[in-house]
């Protein structure tokens, strides 16, 4: 009897002791980001969810990015500026659309969907890296996506305008988002970072990746 009673106890508490090594695993997985360059990204993209009237705190925040208020002609969907005051152009459709995505001169093709927000087009980052050939690991808990493809590192966190860029802290002209298990950051920034341009065809209902020249 005292056994069935002590296996009882045991069937009761396991999904608890069981959810607890879990997110003991995803803890462990981002500990990494607690050294060295990684060591405050929590603090980091904290302080940058909140708006900041200082000018000096941010120049030195953002070093060399003193693109405040850039004054264009041109659409900026498809061009990460580098800054987040920028003026931004028209996009080049206004209500969320599914699309097919490929490479210039490559049968490889995806289905996603595209939202356009806040002056830009937003992507699922995971989606798109790897159509690119790059390897992403998201981390569900801490809500990061870290992208790496050859020499190039590109680090996002949902709720934050900033991205790791080779491990400088740089600007993004829109907050990034989660949806649908899906981390959703301004195309422009996942393409120019990983060294391409987004091309809208409209004619095919498509977005063409180029190469950057």
């Amino acid at each position: 009897m005292r056994i069935i009673k002590v296996l009882l106890i045991i069937i009761l508490i396991w999904p608890f002791v069981d959810a607890k090594i879990a997110n003991a695993d995803d803890e462990e997985d981002y500990k990494k980001y607690e050294g060295d360059v990684h060591k405050k990204y929590n603090d980091d993209y904290d302080d940058d969810s909140e708006e900041d009237d200082d000018d000096d705190k941010e120049e030195d925040e953002y070093e060399y990015y003193d693109q405040r208020y850039l004054e264009t002609n041109s659409n900026t969907w498809n061009i990460w500026t580098r800054s987040t005051y920028v003026k931004k152009g028209e996009l080049p459709f206004k209500e969320a659309k599914e699309i097919q995505l490929k490479l210039e001169n490559n049968n490889n093709t995806v289905s996603l969907y595209l939202i356009p927000l806040d002056g830009e087009i937003y992507v699922p980052g995971k989606i798109v890296a790897e159509l690119l050939g790059a390897k992403v690991v998201n981390y569900d808990n801490s809500k990061i996506l870290e992208i790496n493809n050859g020499g190039t590192e590109l680090i996002f966190r949902a709720g934050t305008n900033v991205v790791y860029y080779n491990e400088i802290k740089s600007p993004i002209p829109a907050v990034t988002f989660y949806l649908n298990d899906n981390m959703y950051v301004p195309i422009s920034v996942i393409s120019n970072g990983l060294g391409y341009v987004a091309e809208w065809q409209e004619m095919n209902n498509s977005v063409v990746l180029k190469l950057l020249k």
